[in-house]
């Protein structure tokens, strides 16, 4: 894997003195879990090289800095499509409290096959003081770490942390657990030491400040389209489990369209009854035939579109959300009377250049015979026309469009999951 290749690397590249592996609790940084970052003190001075080190290797397909005040995110997405995020801290603070100085952590560098690290008294207090300044407890693999030493040794630890701090543990598992009142009793330690004096607190405070009004990322707009029986929903729960875990992005899922508006037989039966009753119903069963009752009920949701993009921009997408679209407007083009609602095809799809383009749209297809054998819900002509129709409208958008328009046959899941995580590390 490209991962622990880059890892070995990286490794190779830097130099002791210069760094230090933080929080580290597994023999090498290979072993860092596949969803785990790398956390790394750096020397300020290193980081451009350290920078163009990671942009340059052939490994690297995409990589993306983001720079805080006192951190550098460094996200690399690898060709074989596996992902790395370093986290490159100058400095270890919280809302303006130093609480570990970094020429202290450097003095208590030690080497560990190959690799620069700190020791267990300064991997012990950084993991403690980092946690309960964020108000939860140690977790469970730091104590389970820390209780594979000899009991000698734990104790000393523990002797360690009631001497520096005046705060004695009975054991590591009860470092596990928070209590606001350990927390006010480290706060208070740290407030009394020199580095974080009123004007040092102020300083970093503003910085703090900086760095939350610049906000995070932008997120982006994934749109899953086919007919019934085609895997989207299963390839896209996949695909919200890889984005949470392996690229650790917040998700959310939208069903057809943004739903600012509630379903129209919501003012019959209300909100709830009617998206079961919706839910419940096989597709394309409704008996609407009246041109008028079909133009106004896509007016109606037309709007829920135009006035939802703009909630989905400013509620999802403007805090880093990967908005996930299970169908999107595209049906409304191809198949409207999915929707009970009939109406030519030019009207509809005239009026998708004012609606949101997503960054990357997805229509999945697969055999008559294997879409047949997933779910009987569509004849097999039907299948075949609405396939035909969905390729061609996916084919013209991408041929004029900004996003991307990719049909993707799905008669093998692991590789169209594989194809669509490619493209999505290309996008996030």
């Amino acid at each position: 894997m490209h991962r622990k290749r880059f890892i070995d690397a990286l490794f190779e590249y830097l130099k002791p003195g210069t760094y230090l592996w933080l929080k580290a609790v597994q023999e090498h940084p290979t072993l860092v879990p596949e969803h785990s970052d790398i956390d790394l003190l750096v020397r300020p001075s290193e980081l451009p090289g350290l920078l163009d080190f990671a942009g340059r290797s052939p490994l690297v397909m995409r990589s993306q800095v983001t720079r805080k005040s006192s951190v550098v995110y460094l996200e690399l997405y690898f060709t074989d499509g596996s992902y790395l995020q370093l986290d490159l801290l100058t400095a270890l603070v919280r809302k303006g409290i130093e609480y570990l100085p970094v020429q202290y952590l450097f003095e208590q560098q030690v080497e560990r096959n190959g690799v620069s690290t700190y020791t267990p008294e300064a991997l012990l207090e950084h993991v403690l003081l980092f946690n309960f300044l964020n108000g939860s407890g140690l977790p469970s693999r730091y104590a389970d770490y820390f209780l594979d030493f000899p009991i000698g040794e734990q104790q000393r630890l523990l002797g360690f942390i009631a001497g520096k701090y005046g705060i004695w543990f009975d054991s590591f598992r009860q470092m596990c657990t928070f209590r606001p009142a350990i927390k006010d009793r480290f706060l208070s330690f740290l407030q009394r030491q020199p580095a974080n004096g009123f004007w040092n607190r102020m300083a970093r405070t503003i910085a703090y400040a900086k760095d939350v009004a610049g906000g995070t990322r932008s997120g982006c707009l994934i749109t899953f389209t086919g007919v019934d029986g085609a895997g989207k929903t299963t390839l896209l729960n996949e695909l919200t489990s890889v984005l949470t875990e392996k690229y650790r992005r917040k998700v959310v899922v939208l069903r057809h369209r943004p739903s600012v508006l509630p379903i129209l037989s919501a003012f019959v039966h209300g909100r709830q009854k009617a998206e079961s009753m919706s839910a419940d119903r096989l597709p394309r069963q409704g008996a609407n035939e009246n041109r008028l009752s079909s133009l106004l009920r896509f007016v109606y949701y037309y709007t829920d579109y135009l006035v939802g993009q703009a909630y989905v921009r400013l509620r999802y997408q403007a805090q880093g959300y990967v908005v996930l679209y299970d169908r999107y407007y595209f049906d409304f083009i191809v198949d409207p009377r999915r929707s009970n609602i009939q109406i030519d095809e030019g009207v509809t799809k005239r009026m998708y250049r004012f609606v949101a383009e997503p960054d990357l749209n997805l229509f999945l297809y697969a055999d008559p015979e294997v879409i047949l054998q997933r779910k009987k819900e569509l004849p097999s002509a039907d299948i075949v026309q609405l396939t035909r129709q969905y390729k061609n409208l996916f084919g013209e958008l991408g041929r004029r469009g900004a996003g991307r328009y990719l049909c993707l046959e799905n008669n093998d899941k692991a590789a169209t999951m594989q194809t669509i995580v490619h493209h999505c590390a290309q996008i996030l």
